[in-house]
């Protein structure tokens, strides 16, 4: 139950009770969103800890030109880390819309 100018990466669920539809994403869209923002958010978060203990160095023996740099950079891998964090939750809430259209009574 595709319409023509429906893209082909979400699928149509229709209520057997009230007839509600809905179009959901397909589950290679979350699947690539739950991979992609483990793995981004694994390099966000390695470059944040790594920046983050280069600062920690820098500030320790008074280097002010590398701390700020690292400072800079570390809030940038934050800024990464929390847009992955969406994507995940995006990810599960789209595994549980799926759940809810396929196994309605579960």
């Amino acid at each position: 139950m595709r319409n023509e100018e429906e893209p082909e990466y979400t699928d149509r669920y229709q209520c057997g009770h009230c007839g509600h539809s809905a179009t959901i994403p397909s589950l290679l869209i979350v699947f690539s969103q739950l991979v992609s923002a483990l793995i981004g958010g694994g390099v966000a978060l390695y470059l944040m800890l790594t920046h983050l203990s280069a600062a920690m160095s820098a500030w320790q023996f008074d280097e002010d030109k590398g701390s700020l740099q690292h400072i800079v950079l570390v809030v940038a891998a934050g800024i990464l880390l929390a847009g992955f964090g969406y994507t995940l939750y995006r990810a599960g809430q789209n595994f549980y819309r799926r759940h809810i259209y396929l196994h309605p009574g579960v």
